[in-house]
């Protein structure tokens, strides 16, 4: 199958991570997008956390009950979406946000019985938040939405984490 002239273009940009993909897609190559956010209250995973993003966490929770029986109250790599979090949270360098996504990855592969099952769920959040934790989308799980908090211990009003 020929590759079309877009997709050579394309190609052809030098790209070499998917973040670089994403910066030159969003126009946004500001560094301040990538610096860690300070003056803000210390992490707390009661306030500043969702667990799981993207509606895993709430999904598992509202499982029968018997789930929860066998196989735990939150789901086994909640700690780990937690320390995701947490490094989002504070935000920091674009080196920063692939170590804490590829952390994530490893954490989440950890976790799992099957380590083929586990390493495709890794590997699956790691894209996810890849893509959707950039700093320039105005979301409360982007990349150091710590930034929020500024000034406050409780929620940003109208915010849900």
């Amino acid at each position: 199958m020929a590759v079309s002239t877009e997709a050579e273009e394309v190609l052809d940009m030098g790209f070499e991570t998917t973040q670089q993909i994403l910066d030159s897609l969003c126009g946004r190559d500001r560094p301040d997008a990538f610096e860690p956010i300070e003056g803000i209250p210390e992490f707390d995973p009661d306030k500043h956390s969702d667990g799981c993003s993207g509606g895993m966490s709430a999904t598992w929770a509202a499982l029968p009950e018997w789930v929860h029986h066998k196989f735990g109250a939150t789901l086994p790599w909640h700690l780990c979406c937690v320390e995701h979090d947490r490094a989002y949270y504070y935000g920091g360098s674009r080196e920063q946000k692939q170590a804490a996504d590829e952390q994530l990855k490893r954490c989440v592969a950890a976790s799992v019985d099957s380590e083929v099952m586990g390493l495709l769920l890794g590997s699956a959040m790691q894209l996810a938040v890849t893509i959707g934790g950039q700093p320039y989308f105005a979301t409360s799980y982007r990349w150091g939405y710590g930034g929020d908090f500024r000034g406050t211990e409780d929620l940003p009003s109208g915010k849900s984490r």
